[in-house]
């Protein structure tokens, strides 16, 4: 398919540079060495006429151009003219679309007269040979014009490069033949090359899970990209019979605004992809970060301060593909009306005055529906979600949609019919995140909501957020949604519960909705979002006790998830302190399900079982706080006693016959403070454990923690000073992440320590070898305290190189009245635990619990801290010796690794 222009000044008078070039090459002397010299100009000459200011579209014809020469001069250098006039070199694929870029592949076919024509196999094989020391990337086939039917029957993907075959050089009635021999006629009718090219596309796009908007998307294979582009050119081709895209505008296929659409998105594809190859010096069609900023400042965003030229490029880029995909759903759905058509004259069904289906499509029963009767801009996705039968919207009605936005303006959004049609898409959830993605789509949505037009396509530049605000927001509203649904009920069992007890789960959505929707905008979002779900709530008619339920779930829709990964939910002022915020069990159950569908929304590779247990213990605890009454915390001393009891039932259900003399000596060596971090089954454990092997030290245990999706691991030993550094150290030498640690002195100068651990993809330490490998690494290495392992240089992930911000170090006794809380932010690193614990060693600092999370490419870790003499941390010189020493080590981890 071509997108031909006409050519410009500049354009000619490089071809005729190019073709001085390869014109003066000796190809009797060294021809590698003089036809890369050719390339290399060649190319350097191409890249001058881009940096000033070329059309994209003329540099990649210029780069075809060059491969062109290049090929044609070792062609006829190996050929004689005899053997050339016997075959066809041939070029396929992009390259026979004339769409090559800087590193492309280079894609030839040899077509051979017959069988027999096979005696030139050796000299093709020094052809191809030569192509390859060139550094062409080139992917070649050998055929004759009855493999290239047989093959082209066989496999899609032949006979799509088949299609768009270019003839450079030799027999032109061969050429012929071969293209003759391919037509719809002959192989591959339109109607079937049709639904496998559709049928193509939607495994790609399961492959990328339906959506563009990832951190680093593919430009070419991800939705809305290049191949959605190319996909539209091949199914025109093969029943158009169309060699430019400007034909479909000719026969009124696709309009002259949709057309200019498409070439704008192409083009932008186009010099994004010239770019990154340029900048890789590779083939790479993947926007990594590695490329992001350079990127960015090629399109002229140059503005780096928090990352805000990445932003801004990438927003440019996303909304770019959405385009691209919505024209892709438009041009291929009428390709299969028409199909569809051909052998059946079309079903019409009517739905009501306004709306009927088309061959299963939802479609305006006149054009000027929308015109006449503004608010079936939103009732039309009321109607689609009707019916599971409803396939979609047809082509037509997606047009009038787009040329009708200009309507829903400030009078369209205060008309009652209108708000009630709004609030109806949430009310009757039926095909609710279908309705949304379309609504987003086609424009509604943000047209509706004018706050919302900020979030379509903005990303963050960070590992933790790998979807753009609107597809996250869209993400998280199918969460939610899903937890109503019979279906689902098992994917989260005990949301699916809470969920029962909403009342109006239209709400929730809502809630979903708005979490967001204040990104970008400066100053806290959480507030700001707070501030505009208030407006819409009072706009839409939402009475004052849910639209303050709302507004206070949006602006403290962090509060769950921070509580949870950064304080001590095992002391009980905690949950009190956190059930004061929460206030009563409705904003309880919305907040909970909301984080839920939030963590797993963002980046559903860092959602695990260990987080969904935590928020599930914060949940149950406060939700008892709250049945307790605020008025009446538990105290730490019923607290202990009542885990004691608790425990004790635990025991005796294992163990009839235990003897409680002995549990009770060992409980009280190990103090007070010890039940208040752990709950009555880790106690149970802890003290069958030590009962058992009281004798054995160091005790090293491990078992599955299958409530929380992890590994527990107990370790009772004598204590020392060196002892939570060995330990870190000895858990990142056995490979594991630890996603929280307590740690206790008790009496008798022993330790009682448990780390909460996974391996490095998230999943539970299992099976008897690997356990045995941990047990031995953490009991040999605990044999010898005094010595520390050293820190291993550990290569840094690719995607974290591009993250190394200055940490932050906080310290606060306000959270809780027996330890300091301490808080680093820092850019993620390995082994970064391992130097956490040096710097409490040489500051003469105790960790008593610790909890750490990594956030996409940053680590948010807590950790609850004494002094040497168990004391909070007061001395300010102490504060700032630590501080200064956990800050040098992060910078001498980014310096060195």
């Amino acid at each position: 398919m071509s997108y031909a222009f006409e050519t410009p000044p500049e354009q000619t008078r490089c071809e005729q540079t190019l073709r001085s070039l390869c014109n003066a090459v000796d190809l009797t002397r060294e021809p590698v060495i003089a036809l890369k010299q050719v390339l290399n100009e060649g190319n350097s000459e191409i890249d001058a006429l881009f940096r000033d200011g070329a059309p994209i579209d003329s540099v990649v014809r210029l780069q075809t151009l060059l491969v062109d020469s290049v090929l044609l001069h070792i062609w006829h250098h190996v050929f004689s003219a005899e053997q050339r006039n016997d075959m066809a070199l041939v070029a396929v694929g992009g390259y026979g679309r004339g769409e090559l870029h800087p590193h492309s592949d280079v894609d030839i076919m040899v077509l051979l007269r017959d069988g027999e024509s096979r005696h030139l196999n050796e000299q093709i094989s020094g052809f191809i040979t030569q192509l390859w020391d060139l550094g062409l990337d080139i992917g070649h086939s050998v055929r004759t014009v009855d493999e290239c039917i047989s093959e082209s029957i066989s496999d899609l993907s032949v006979i799509t490069n088949l299609m768009e075959a270019r003839l450079l050089d030799g027999n032109q009635v061969l050429f012929t033949l071969m293209a003759e021999a391919i037509e719809p006629g002959q192989t591959w009718n339109a109607a079937d090359f049709l639904r496998a090219k559709l049928q193509e596309q939607a495994n790609r796009r399961v492959k990328f899970q339906d959506t563009a908007y990832r951190l680093e998307p593919n430009l070419k294979e991800s939705p809305g990209g290049l191949r959605d582009i190319q996909t539209i050119g091949w199914i025109s081709r093969r029943y158009f019979g169309t060699e430019r895209i400007r034909e479909l505008v000719d026969s009124d296929f696709i309009n002259e605004h949709e057309y200019n659409d498409l070439l704008q998105g192409l083009h932008l594809l186009w010099e994004i992809r010239y770019v990154l190859h340029r900048l890789a010096g590779r083939r790479e069609d993947r926007l990594l970060f590695d490329h992001q900023r350079s990127l960015a400042h090629h399109f002229g965003y140059t503005n780096d301060e928090h990352n805000a030229s990445i932003e801004a490029f990438m927003q440019r880029y996303y909304r770019t593909v959405i385009q691209m995909q919505r024209l892709n759903e438009i041009i291929l759905q009428k390709f299969q009306e028409i199909v569809q058509e051909q052998d059946a004259p079309p079903t019409i069904e009517p739905i009501n005055e306004r709306f009927r289906l088309h061959n299963g499509y939802l479609e305006a029963t006149s054009e000027d529906l929308f015109e006449r009767h503004p608010e079936a801009l939103l009732e039309i996705f009321q109607v689609y979600a009707r019916s599971p039968e409803i396939k979609g919207v047809r082509a037509n009605t997606i047009r009038l949609i787009r040329a009708n936005l200009h309507l829903i303006d400030d009078d369209f959004r205060e008309r009652d019919d209108a708000k009630q049609l709004f609030m109806q898409i949430f009310r009757d959830p039926k095909k609710l995140t279908r309705k949304l993605r379309r609504m987003n789509r086609y424009g509604v949505m943000a047209a509706y909501l004018p706050d919302y037009e900020n979030i379509v396509g903005r990303m963050q530049y960070d590992l933790f957020h790998i979807f753009t605000v609107d597809e996250h927001t869209t993400r998280v509203i199918r969460n939610l949604r899903r937890f109503a649904l019979p279906n689902y009920r098992g994917e989260m069992p005990h949301c699916s519960m809470i969920m029962d007890q909403i009342k109006k789960p239209e709400l929730l959505y809502l809630i979903g909705l708005y979490h967001d929707i204040a990104k970008g905008r400066g100053g806290d979002h959480s507030e700001l979002g707070a501030e505009m779900a208030r407006e819409f709530c009072q706009r839409h008619g939402v009475n004052k006790v849910d639209t303050d339920m709302v507004a206070w779930v949006v602006q403290n829709h962090l509060l769950m998830s921070m509580t949870a990964q950064r304080r001590d939910i095992t002391d009980p002022d905690v949950i009190h302190d956190f059930a004061l915020r929460v206030r009563n069990r409705d904003n309880l159950n919305h907040l909970y399900l909301l984080t839920v569908a939030d963590i797993r929304g963002t980046n559903p590779e860092l959602w695990n079982s260990w987080k969904e247990n935590l928020l599930r213990d914060l949940f149950r605890q406060a939700a008892r706080a709250l049945h307790r009454g605020l008025d009446s915390p538990l105290q730490k001393d019923d607290a202990i006693e009542l885990k004691k009891d608790e425990t004790r039932d635990v025991l005796i259900k294992a163990s009839p016959e235990i003897d409680f003399s002995r549990v009770d000596q060992l409980w009280t060596r190990l103090g007070e403070e010890y039940f208040l971090r752990y709950f009555a089954k880790e106690i149970a454990w802890h003290t069958e454990a030590i009962l058992e092997d009281q004798r054995q030290i160091p005790l090293v245990k491990l078992r599955p923690d299958n409530d929380r999706g992890a590994t527990e691991i107990l370790i009772y030993t004598h204590d020392h000073a060196h002892l939570f550094a060995l330990m870190v150290s000895l858990l990142d030498r056995a490979g594991l992440n630890i996603v929280s640690a307590n740690v206790g002195t008790t009496a008798g100068n022993f330790a009682l320590n448990t780390f909460t651990v996974l391996e490095h993809d998230d999943t539970p330490a299992s099976g008897y070898a690997r356990e045995e490998q941990i047990r031995k690494i953490l009991f040999d290495g605990l044999q010898t305290p005094d010595k520390l392992p050293e820190i291993e240089p550990q290569r840094v992930p690719r995607r974290l190189k591009h993250f190394n911000f200055a940490p932050t170090v906080t310290f606060d006794n306000e959270v809780s009245d027996r330890f300091t809380s301490l808080h680093i932010e820092a850019a993620d690193r390995p082994g970064v635990l391992s130097r956490f614990g040096r710097s409490f060693l040489e500051c003469d600092i105790l960790v008593h619990s610790a909890k750490v999370a990594t956030l996409g490419e940053k680590i948010e870790d807590v950790f609850f801290i004494t002094d040497e003499d168990h004391h909070q941390l007061r001395d300010e010189t102490q504060i700032k010796r630590l501080r200064e020493s956990i800050v040098a080590s992060l910078t001498e981890d980014a310096n060195t690794l």
